[in-house]
């Protein structure tokens, strides 16, 4: 399975029109093609008006011939994606990530989430991946909530995710002071492996 996401940030005095005008385009297109997203209210870790747009996804091929059917057939949304284009700094960045742990269940999309991505050099990718791996059994292991290991060499090279699903603001923070107050944290996190400076941590609010 792939996660795609893509992020934008909307202009400080377009918060209103801007955040309105991305809950329609992720609207028309879950009503309107075969395509599924969620949309991300950032909380932690991006500029005030971050927002992300992801889907799960089985076939990257499969999402591209949609997403270039739609432009090419579908006027009104591509009416409303130049519209939008005004609220927002900048263009969009997009990322795909393929999911190759998951530690507990998977589940559905959930109401919260906490992004840790990192990347590596090329030589350190898979002990960076087996750090990834081993920190996220250990976090299910103290709070039970679901935890999957992404990696992307395009979009991110040698990029690494690691992704904590969460019910509520509430219980994130409960998590997480349960993972910070743990000696098996501090143990652990001295063999990160990653690039200086490329670390990236976000919490997220499912708002779609």
């Amino acid at each position: 399975m792939y996660i795609y996401n893509r992020q934008l940030t909307i202009k400080p005095d377009s918060l209103r029109a801007g955040n309105a005008s991305a809950a329609g385009l992720i609207s028309y297109l879950n009503q309107n093609t075969s395509l599924h997203f969620n949309l991300w209210q950032g909380l932690l870790g991006g500029p005030v008006g971050t927002i992300g747009a992801s889907s799960r996804l089985d076939s990257y091929s499969d999402f591209t011939d949609e997403v270039a059917r739609v432009y090419a057939e579908d006027e009104t949304y591509v009416d409303m994606v130049e519209a939008a284009g005004a609220h927002f700094v900048g263009n969009a960045e997009d990322s795909l990530w393929n999911v190759v742990h998951v530690a507990g269940e998977q589940g559905d999309v959930p109401n919260v989430c906490s992004v840790v991505r990192f990347q590596t050099e090329g030589k350190d990718f898979p002990s960076g991946v087996a750090f990834a791996i081993e920190m996220a059994d250990f976090f299910n292991s103290i709070h039970g909530a679901s935890i999957s290991v992404s990696t992307s060499t395009w979009g991110v090279p040698f990029g690494i995710s690691v992704i904590a699903a969460y019910d509520s603001v509430a219980h994130f923070e409960a998590s997480t002071m349960a993972i910070q107050a743990d000696p098996g944290f501090r143990e652990r996190i001295t063999g990160a492996v990653g690039i200086p400076g490329s670390n990236m941590h976000a919490v997220m609010r499912r708002v779609i």
